[in-house]
């Protein structure tokens, strides 16, 4: 152990040697707000407007290809800002360099004016996420004004990874678990609530996302459709979906991530900023198994097929649950066939 503890340092004095930051300050400065009382889609639409609306120096921009993010810039300090829900308050996450006044900043001046109350965030889970957010999309290079370095045991993780899915190969394969009614009740955090009414085909939808409580919630979230049929015709209903998260994906993606440690996770100075992190699950061995057996449990639940002809009784309802990838979740398209041979298309 203490020669891979070396090899480690070893290869982050490498790093920062060849990336020209050896001598940035180093610091460390995540910090989160959560603002009471305002759905993020309506705390976006007014950052956007206040943003399009101001005349003066453009110091925040917002990110094209990252979903409601920003990057705010001024000649003393930098900072990375991503908007998420929390139900019905929105959760802002900050990435900065040492010189951020947490306490008073162009962000909290923005929140002020507004009107709008807020305090600091103290969810742990939602900050263990929102962090691996930032390194992914860093690690992607997709924020303009931060450098991230390489994942020093991607290699590594990598292997671990095919080797698994070879694994998976050599298996019997089995059959995706059929569509099942649910009622139970969901013990997660509900972290957004949409909702769509067809007054054509008077189809009510409730949509919930949840966080997971195992690690697979890096990479996906747990979401609940609630089909209500306000109609005095039944129907029978067919799910189908471009693109969701299987429970074999989830447990690959989180069995090669298992035990990530973050060994130095760190922001220095703006230009750059750097943040060095070393994933360690195969070294720093806890029971693989366990957690993984967790996740499992857990991520079962969301992973039955959709329903194809379910039979949905007039002023009845029914419960779909999936699991959707964070990077990319894709809506359910609904077909639906009501007795009098009516057919209505719904996406949501």
């Amino acid at each position: 152990m203490k020669k891979i503890f070396k090899i480690l340092v070893l290869g982050f004095l490498f790093v920062m040697a060849n990336s020209g930051v050896v001598s940035a300050e180093i610091t460390k400065n995540f910090y989160g707000y959560q603002v009471k009382n305002v759905n993020v889609r309506d705390l976006v639409s007014r950052i956007d407007n206040a943003i399009n609306a101001y005349r003066g120096v453009d110091k925040f921009k917002p990110l094209e290809n990252v979903h409601n993010a920003y990057i705010y810039s001024d000649a003393n300090s930098s900072y990375f800002v991503r908007l998420y829900p929390s139900n019905q308050n929105t959760n802002i996450y900050v990435v900065s360099n040492e010189k951020y006044d947490v306490e008073r900043n162009e962000l909290t001046d923005l929140l002020y004016r507004g009107g709008y109350k807020y305090t600091k965030l103290e969810d742990d889970d939602a900050l263990k996420e929102y962090k691996f957010d930032f390194y992914t999309l860093a690690r992607k290079q997709e924020l303009g004004n931060f450098y991230i370095s390489p994942d020093l045991v991607k290699p590594l993780k990598t292997g671990m990874k095919k080797l698994n899915n070879n694994m998976a190969k050599n298996n019997k394969k089995t059959s995706v678990f059929p569509y099942t009614p649910d009622t139970d009740p969901i013990d997660l955090d509900c972290v957004d609530t949409t909702t769509y009414y067809d007054r054509n085909a008077r189809i009510y939808i409730v949509q919930k996302e949840y966080r997971l409580k195992q690690k697979e919630n890096k990479y996906v979230h747990a979401f609940e459709y609630v089909l209500s049929n306000k109609n005095n015709l039944k129907a029978t209903v067919t799910a189908t979906s471009e693109r969701l998260a299987a429970l074999k994906d989830v447990t690959t993606e989180s069995f090669v991530d298992l035990d990530r440690l973050d060994l130095i996770d760190t922001v220095g100075t703006f230009p750059p900023v750097l943040v060095l992190t070393a994933g360690t699950s195969a070294l720093l061995s806890v029971p693989n198994w366990v957690r993984l057996a967790r996740i499992t449990a857990e991520s079962k639940r969301f992973s039955n097929a959709l329903p194809e002809n379910y039979e949905l009784k007039a002023q009845s309802d029914m419960r779909i649950l999936v699991l959707k990838y964070k990077d990319d979740p894709k809506p359910l398209n609904f077909n639906i066939k009501f007795a009098d041979g009516t057919v209505h298309n719904i996406t949501f």
